[in-house]
Order: structure tokens, then sequence, then C-alpha cells
């Protein structure tokens, strides 16, 4: 196809899968809440000089939640500065969304065409990736931001293990950007992610193993992604082993939301519908030369794809395994894997059949496009969901700060979460009187405490890292056994005491060697640029 074709092509599907954003509210999804007082909590960041915070300073009316700790904010920062720059909630998030919808398409023919240097193919797969059944109710029914953000980066994850499995592994960077990126956005895409690696790699290890070159690449993708991500993988990680949070097993049942075999096929919610498995009958039609690697990558794709929709259903064990992968929620999420392989391999079969000469490149293409129109329109229609306008005052009102769906990543301290709402504003010794406090951005201060107290709790949820000085700058002791979950400062004779999130050794050692990485890549890259021109 000719480059303004393609062009074309690219304008009309997105134009399709961006058509509930034009509007001047904002669709309201079950999960939009949470995020946009995400992206408002890093505008308050931002505005207070403090733009990457681990303990939010907005949630619970200042008292805090360590959103970033355990929800990365990779692209959250793009809808955080236009609030900064003075953009509305409605318009910042919708901007936010199509860019999202604008990366994936362009993620997707990117990858493809890597793969198998087919413009068309390319394009097929762009089209059915970003107007699959399942990525359309993950963006305007549920508001995963987690999920649409870590699908962008699903495609470098497919193409990075054809390169390590058929092409040598001559472009490490695929998986980098792919693992990094999936990591950097959804913690459970990211360890799904990585449990395809491991199986593909596993079913492929004698031919891995027979090249030295490949096994050094590897390793130093392992090493990249690593430190990549370490400054936000290893503050989560030491958060999770010294502290107790609120998750409960109970509170998610992924055997109840399994689904039926039909539901899968099916256009209601959530599903992946059947449109996207029509390419894969092509299958039957073509036979696969012994030489050809994409051809049989793209069945492997197939299979996996495959799989990971039966996993959806009573056909994998959740009701045993329940309590061991209550963390993933609900067993559908794994179309967001299952998805992208299905297409890559659908869109590899229209290929093949092309090449054939059954049908036209530019009839495959129209067909492929109106198709994924005709299932994302009528995927719209299904949506259900209803528009709001936000005002820029939103989260002003107190028990929006609250909106954090279950609360995860709260202490377990935290017996009631209504109750830090109404403790916010002033602090308590331990005779329980009340004593006034001052908040300036992150920092909090208690004044008039009697000599005669011996610790303080502060409005503040206790996470590993808060630090507090007394009114003669000397460090006092802080913990995490205030009431309510609060943090607790043990004052020595302070008549005032000022308390803030300092961030803990590993926090600044991790952050600062990923840092040195970038900088050091950076250098590396540029040297080499220079030497070869």
């Amino acid at each position: 196809m000719r480059k303004r074709e393609t062009i074309a092509v690219a304008c009309i599907a997105l134009i399709a899968a961006c058509l509930p954003l034009f509007t001047v509210n904002c669709i309201g999804g079950h999960d939009l809440i949470y995020h946009l007082l995400r992206i408002e909590s890093l505008k308050c960041g931002m505005e207070n000089g403090l733009p990457f915070l681990r303990v939010n300073m907005l949630y619970f009316n200042g008292q805090g939640y360590a959103s970033s700790l355990f929800y990365p904010d990779l692209f959250l920062y793009i809808p955080a500065f236009l609030r900064f720059a003075g953009l509305g909630i409605n318009a910042s998030y919708h901007i936010f969304t199509a860019f999202c919808m604008i990366a994936g398409f362009l993620s997707a023919y990117y990858c493809m065409n890597t793969v198998t240097k087919n413009k068309s193919a390319a394009l097929i797969f762009a089209v059915m990736f970003t107007l699959f059944k399942y990525h359309i109710y993950d963006v305007y029914e549920r508001s995963a931001v987690g999920e649409f953000t870590a699908l962008i980066f699903v495609p470098f994850v497919i193409a990075g293990l054809y390169d390590l499995c058929f092409d040598e592994f001559k472009k490490p960077h695929l998986l980098v950007i792919g693992m990094s990126g999936v990591i950097l956005t959804h913690t459970i895409t990211a360890v799904m992610c990585t449990l395809l690696c491991l199986v593909v790699f596993i079913t492929r290890i004698k031919s891995i193993f027979r090249e030295k070159k490949i096994i050094g690449n590897l390793l130093l993708c392992v090493l990249f992604v690593i430190f990549i991500t370490e400054f936000y993988v290893f503050p989560m990680v030491e958060m999770l082993f010294t502290t107790d949070f609120s998750l409960v097993s109970a509170s998610f049942d992924p055997n109840y939301e399994k689904l039926l075999l039909k539901d899968v096929f099916s256009f209601s919610d959530p599903s992946m519908g059947f449109v996207i498995f029509l390419p894969l009958l092509l299958r039957i039609f073509i036979k696969r030369e012994k030489e050809d690697r994409i051809l049989l990558f793209a069945d492997i794709c197939m299979i996996f794809g495959l799989a990971a929709c039966l996993c959806t259903t009573g056909f994998f064990p959740w009701k045993r395994l329940s309590a061991i992968l209550y963390q993933v929620q609900f067993p559908w999420r794994l179309f967001v894997m299952a998805a992208p392989l299905i297409a890559f391999s659908g869109a590899v079969c229209i290929t093949e059949i092309v090449k054939k000469g059954v049908i036209k490149e530019k009839s495959a293409v129209f067909a492929v496009l109106s198709v994924m129109i005709f299932s994302a329109l009528w995927s719209f229609e299904n949506v259900d969901t209803e528009y709001y306008s936000y005002s820029d005052d939103y989260f002003d009102y107190a028990p929006f700060t609250a909106e954090v769906i279950g609360g995860e990543w709260l202490p377990a301290s935290v017996e009631d979460r209504d109750l830090l709402l109404e403790t916010a504003d002033a602090a308590f010794d331990d005779s329980g009187n009340t004593l006034p406090i001052s908040r300036d951005k992150n920092r909090l201060t208690v004044t008039g405490i009697g000599r005669d107290a011996s610790f303080v709790d502060v409005p503040f949820v206790f996470y590993k890292g808060y630090a507090a000085v007394d009114d003669q700058g000397k460090a006092l002791t802080v913990d995490g056994k205030g009431r309510n979950g609060q943090a607790r400062v043990y004052t020595k004779d302070s008549s005032s005491v000022t308390v803030y999130y300092k961030g803990t050794l590993i926090q600044h050692i991790s952050t600062a060697v990923t840092l040195v990485f970038f900088v050091a890549a950076l250098i590396v890259f540029l040297v080499g640029k220079k030497k070869k021109a």
C-alpha cells in the first residue's frame, strides 16, 4: 500500500477508536475516579515542587496514600502536566486516553513491521490491536488505566520474543522496551508478560543455548530491564516486606469472576468477541514451509493466545488456586495478553492469504478495517457508562480524596477509612489532647505539645520513610503505632515537631542507580553514534 493510503487507514482506525472522547464531558468508567485522583495528586506534587513523591499528599484529606509506590505513574505525568498547565480534568484525561490509543497503534505497527518487514501486515495488526473488543471495554467501560497503558508495550514483548527465538536476538532493545514498559505501567500485566517470556524461553531453550551471543544479549537485556525499572520495583518490594497491608484474599474471588466458554466469544462484556478469531480460520488453508519462521511464531502466538482465553474460564482451576491468585482479581484480565497474541497471529494469516493471491492487499486491509470498526461501534453501544463533567476543584471536597477502590495499599493498622477523613486536621498526644497542626507541601507541623507528652499521633498514614524533627532540629523517632494507622512521633520534651516523608535508603539508592544508568547509556549511545559518523 502507498504511504497516503496507510496514513488514511491509520487515521480512520484511530478516529473510530477515539469517538467517545469527542465530548466536553468525561466518560465515567468503573475505576475513573481513582485514576483522576492519581492524576490530581501528581499535579498537586508538581505545584508544590515535589513531582516524584512516593507517598502522595492529596489522599484522605492530606493523610496520604502510597499510590505511587505501588501503581507506576509513567504515563500519568502527561495528564498531570496538562492539569498543572491549567487544562481541565475532562480534557486532560481525554487527551491522555487519545495519546494511549495512538501510541498503541504506532507500537503495534512498528513491532509487526520489524518482525515481518511487511507494511500491510503491520497495518492489519495495528488496526486489529487498536480496535479489538476487550481494548474498547478496558478504556471506556473500566477506565483501567494501568492495563490500557501497559498494552502499548505488549507488542514490543511479542516482537522481542520473536527476535529471541527466531532471529538470533539481534534486536534485544525490543524486549527491553517491552518488559520495562509493562513493569512501569501495570504490575499484573508485567507478571503475565514475564510468565509468557519464561514459557516461550523454555519451549525454545535448545535453540537459544546454541548461540553464546544470544545468551550474552539475554543477560544484558535482563540487566537493562532491572536498571531501568529498579527505581520503582525495589522500593515497592521493600515496602511489601516491611509493612502489613490491607490485602485480604477474601476481598477478591477469581473463581466467581471466571467466564463460561461461550462468553469469551460473545459481545457481552467482558469478552474477546468472535471477530478477532475470524482470521485464524484462514490458517486451515495455509501450508507452512519448514523454514517459515514467521508463520511458526504466529502459530505459537495463536496457541498461547487461545490457551490464555481458556484460562479465563472454568477450564482453569480458579476455585483451588483462588487463595494464591486472588490478586489477579478477574480471570478475564488475561485478555490483555490473549488479544495481542491472537491479533498478531491473525494478521500473519491474512498476509499469507494475500501472498497466495486469494485476495488483494488493499482489499484485505480495508476488509479488516471495516470489520474492526463495526466491532468497535458495536462495543460502544454496549458500554454502560455515563458522562460527567468534573470541575477543577472536584477533589477539594475531602470525601472524594478517599476514592481508592479497595484501598489495598493502606497499612493493615488502618481500621477505619472514614475516620482518616475525620482526623486529618488535628494531632493527638498520649493523653488524648487535641493539638493544632499546619501543613506546608508534604510537611506537617504540630505545636503546643506539653512537656509531659511522650508521643504525638500525627495525621499521616504511616509508611516506612517518614521522618520528624523538633523545634531545635533534633531528629525524632517515628513509627506506625499511632491510632488508626497514623504516624506516631516520640517527642522527647519537644514543644513542636515537624513530620515529613523523607523516603528510605533503598528508594534513594535505586533512584540514583537508575539515573546514573540512563546518563551512562546516553553517553555510550552518543559516543557510538559519533564514531559511526
